[in-house]
Parts: C-alpha cells; sequence; structure tokens
C-alpha cells in the first residue's frame, strides 16, 4: 500500500509539499524524504509525534534514542517503525519537528491510503506549492526563559517567574 502525505511547514506563507510513500517503509525514510523535498540537508536531530485533530502532541518517535542517556524509558526509533505500524486510516496526523534549536515544525496528514501503481518508485514528491524559507534564518528559540534586559530594566522582567518549559514544547 502506499500513504500520500501532505506536509505542511509552520510558517506564515502557505508552504507544503504532497509526498507519497509505501507503508512498509520507515519512519526513517519518511524523514528523509521530507528534507529532500524541502530541500533541506538531513543534519539536525528530528521527531515525529503522534497527533489528534486539535494537533496536539502524542507518542514520540525519534531519529535517534536519547532516552538512554537521559531518560527513563528507551523508545523504538525512527529506523525501527515502518509506516504502517502507526499509520491506520486517512487523516491520521503527526507533528514533524526539525532542529531543536531553531524548532522547524511540520504537520503531516495521511490525505490517502491507495494501492501503489505498477512501475512507480517511491517515495515520490508529487505537489509542489510555495517557497521555502532558508532554515537557518529563523531565529533559534529561547529555552531559558532569560530576558536581554539589563539590570536596571527590572519592569522588562515580569511574568519571567511564570516561563513553564513544558508548554513550550507542547504548543
Amino acid at each position: 500500500m502506499i500513504i500520500k502525505f501532505r506536509i505542511l511547514l509552520d510558517t506564515e506563507k502557505n508552504v507544503f509539499r504532497d509526498i507519497e510513500i509505501e507503508d512498509t517503509q520507515t519512519f526513517e525514510a519518511l524523514h528523509y524524504s521530507i528534507l529532500d523535498a524541502f530541500e533541506w540537508e538531513a543534519d539536525e536531530m528530528a521527531s515525529f509525534y503522534a497527533s489528534n485533530s486539535d494537533w496536539e502532541k502524542g507518542d514520540e518517535i525519534p531519529l535517534m534514542d536519547i532516552q538512554e542517556e537521559f531518560g527513563p524509558k528507551s523508545l523504538k526509533v525512527m529506523s525501527q517503525i515502518e509506516l504502517k505500524e502507526k499509520i491506520v486510516n486517512e487523516g491520521d496526523k503527526f507533528i514533524y519537528v526539525f532542529d531543536f534549536m531553531l524548532m522547524w515544525c511540520f504537520y503531516v496528514d495521511v490525505l490517502e491510503i491507495k494501492e501503489s501503481e505498477a512501475e512507480a518508485e517511491y517515495p515520490q514528491l508529487t505537489m509542489i506549492y510555495g517557497d521555502v524559507p532558508n532554515r537557518h534564518e529563523k531565529s533559534p528559540v529561547d529555552f531559558s526563559g532569560a530576558t536581554n534586559s539589563s539590570e536596571n530594566d527590572e519592569d522588562d522582567d515580569e511574568g519571567d517567574d511564570d516561563f513553564n518549559f513544558e508548554d513550550l514544547i507542547s504548543n
């Protein structure tokens, strides 16, 4: 079976790509297909997150497992999970995050699940819409909650006590 995805880049302008890929290929193959479609180099960490109709992050599918070193449990990684293991219906959704310093976010929507076409090679890019921004021109996400204010400018620091890292990554 073939899964047709629409991958929408979270930017001010509409930028998306449609990709068709075999359901027996892995999330790692989809990861590289997305980067190829947007003409970006695969030189940063990335993860897929299962999602719902409200685009809330669910279970993570990381490129590499860093849980062994930093977390309580190990996760299966992109190269270990075939697409058909997590995708069962048209309309299934994922969030794909690339480069955790710049936090490029893509909305990945399953448009169609269909039979493969004879002689067709997959993955294949089937639609291109919009101009891709330069991925290095985005400002890094500031995870510290710190501001650039001076010590004498105390009013600008209001609200810093309310900073919550979990709120930042869950939105």
